[in-house]
């Protein structure tokens, strides 16, 4: 199982490279979701290796795999298309999303880090 983890981690790495130096000369859009593409999953291996940390770090973090998962799809579409991008979101997600979800995440966490003690 562990050569499975390092075999997806590696495939990802070269992916998320690759799709990185692809938008070397693309629209601040491509960049920001190429680079979120290659941070978010780089974050959560350090959240992984820092154990345990409180949840109220933890689960924001978690919660990234959303707008990640998201992200992959939306680089095709601005990549194909560079008129795709819209004015106010970031990785295809609106900005008020990203602020109300980051504060609900982090509220949530500090909320099960006082409900559930170890």
């Amino acid at each position: 199982m562990r050569l499975v983890l390092i075999a997806i981690a590696t495939l990802w790495g070269i992916g998320a490279l690759f799709a990185f130096l692809r938008t070397r000369d693309k629209s601040l859009d491509a960049k920001l979701t190429a680079g979120y593409l290659v941070a978010w999953p780089a974050l959560l291996v350090l959240v992984y290796l820092n154990q345990p940390l409180p949840l109220w770090i933890g689960l924001p973090v978690m919660f990234g795999f959303i707008p990640w998962f998201l992200a992959g799809p939306h680089l095709w579409e601005i990549l194909k298309d560079p008129s795709r991008t819209r004015r106010g979101e970031l990785v295809g997600i609106p900005i008020g999303y990203w602020k109300w979800g980051s504060i609900g995440a982090v509220l949530l966490g500090l909320l099960f880090n006082t409900l559930v003690r170890p």
